[in-house]
């Protein structure tokens, strides 16, 4: 699957659910036409064959077959249902990915722009739980919409169905509670390697794939988390803080903390605590 193919929504702050339904055409009917829909709209065929485009994109899409429509695109029908022809569809917003130095630690959530999902009984039936919801009450249902939404999302993630991207992502996360059990003592990449009995490449390389940063970027952008809540709790001095969080030099961590949060230690403190 080419990335092209691919959408990458960052896990934190979580894509949220907004709202879903289910449409049924009979032949010669067809999808409207829709511009700049503000939202991502989920798709999946449960019966009969949709034909829908997107831009210059067009898709026949059957039972079991999934489209993701861009919240800023042109969407239209290629033609008309040939059959009758059911599908579910979700609306849901997402925050615009964050780079560089000033961006969360976490991992992104992957969903195909278009393709065949492997368990489509599954996903037919979170549609339909989610469905339900409409009946309850606002208050009640709100929580249950997002967890059933985040499960579908999971389903739907290629990643979770490939064993290689599985053992990808385990090692990557022995390097995360790795770094998170021992952040304040000195971690060297040979230190890594003899610890969890990898190659130090091979970690690189699955941390790069699953969180999208080394193990010695995480590991740096750990400890500057860990000194920021120290900061904003405590009163410690700048050097007690540096060396609690595993820097050995105040200075160094000092002009690291500054170039991720735009701001010096001393600047953060005072900003946020006075």
């Amino acid at each position: 699957m080419s990335e092209q193919s691919v959408l990458s929504f960052p896990s934190l702050p979580l894509p949220y659910f907004l709202e879903s339904g289910k449409t049924h055409y009979m032949p010669g009917e067809s999808h409207p036409n829709r511009r700049n829909l503000g939202v991502f709209d989920l798709i999946l065929v449960q019966r009969g064959c949709l034909f829908l485009g997107e831009e210059d994109l067009q898709w026949a899409l059957r039972a079991g077959d999934m489209a993701v429509l861009m919240s800023d695109a042109h969407h239209y029908a290629v033609q008309k249902c040939r059959e009758e022809t059911s599908f579910y569809w979700l609306h849901f917003q997402s925050a615009a990915p964050s780079t560089g130095d000033h961006a969360t630690i976490s991992h992104n959530i992957k969903l195909p722009r278009q393709g065949h999902i492997p368990y489509p009984e599954q996903a037919y039936q979170l549609f339909d739980s989610l469905h339900l919801q409409a009946t309850e009450p606002r208050s009640t249902a709100f929580w249950r919409e997002q967890t059933l939404f985040i499960e579908l999302l999971e389903l739907l993630d290629p990643s979770r169905s490939d064993q290689e991207q599985s053992r990808v992502r385990k090692v990557a996360e022995q390097v995360e509670s790795y770094i998170k059990m021992h952040y304040r003592e000195p971690i060297s990449n040979a230190r890594l390697s003899t610890d969890l009995h990898f190659h130090y490449n091979y970690l690189t390389r699955c941390m790069k794939a699953s969180h999208g940063v080394t193990p010695t970027e995480y590991l740096l952008q750990y400890r500057l988390d860990q000194a920021k809540r120290l900061l904003l709790t405590t009163k410690w001095s700048m050097a007690r803080i540096a060396e609690h969080v595993g820097f050995q030099y105040p200075p160094y961590f000092s002009r690291r903390f500054s170039a991720r949060f735009g701001l010096s230690p001393l600047q953060f403190r005072k900003q946020y605590t006075e």
